[in-house]
């Protein structure tokens, strides 16, 4: 199920610039494009929305004080700022308030992404979890960088963001399936080493699970299954 999304903007322009780039991401839907916060009231009264786009300044309304409302209402609703508000009281309210973005305007659809991806994420792992989950599920929601979207600048020494999306497109493919090393070096067209290395990543980010095992002869050898569909999809996208 897509990830549905109010936009809460009252300037024209900014809000087809929202819509143009959540036109640009996979996953997404709009529900609705409001220009105050009663408008906005309605729509959340009347659908369900998974991610609200909010403006801090609305004319003569502040953006947060829907958020206060809604956290009072314990509703269950992923809020992204994106405002022209740089004032660090307003920054540390936000933050206090649990929003889980903030983009100062303006910015750039790589920043954009970025914010929706890590929603994305989050949405996927509440919608799966099981009745009691594991500490790698808690893991996975309360540490950001468990299943961040990667950056270039998150990667370790000697590992690319290309190769990266590489190799995780190759496992998604095997989704379901335990698959080894040998089978993706194949399929990718990358060296066993590299590969080994990228899995091995992926790995320490909670995204697949590794076996090891011993083979012909006492060699080593490693198989791997995929933990997190919807992180591996967003790294390979």
């Amino acid at each position: 199920m897509s990830m549905r999304v109010l936009v809460v903007e009252d300037d024209p322009m900014v809000m087809r610039l929202n819509v143009e780039f959540l036109n640009r991401v996979d996953g997404v839907s709009l529900v609705a494009q409001c220009e105050d916060l009663s408008t906005a009231r309605d729509v959340l009264a009347r659908d369900a929305v998974d991610l609200l786009l909010l403006d801090v300044y609305l004319r003569d309304q502040n953006g947060l004080t829907l958020v206060r409302e809604l956290r009072r209402q314990a509703r269950d609703v992923q809020i992204v700022l994106i405002t022209a508000a740089s004032e660090i009281d307003t920054v540390r309210e936000a933050k206090h308030l649990g929003v889980a973005d903030y983009l100062v305007k303006p910015f750039d659809f790589a920043r954009f992404r970025e914010a929706l991806g890590q929603c994305l994420d989050t949405h996927h792992r509440l919608s799966g979890l099981p009745a009691r989950a594991h500490q790698r599920d808690v893991d996975a929601l309360f540490r950001r960088d468990a299943g961040a979207p990667a950056r270039p600048g998150d990667l370790p020494k000697g590992l690319t963001q290309n190769s990266l999306a590489q190799v995780a497109r190759a496992a998604v493919v095997h989704a379901g399936d335990i698959f080894t090393t040998e089978t993706l070096s194949e399929e990718s067209g990358m060296s066993r080493v590299s590969v080994r290395k990228y899995l091995k990543h992926l790995v320490d980010r909670g995204l697949l699970e590794e076996s090891f095992h011993y083979g012909q002869i006492g060699r080593p050898s490693f198989t791997y299954r995929c933990l997190d569909i919807a992180a591996l999809e967003y790294i390979g996208h």
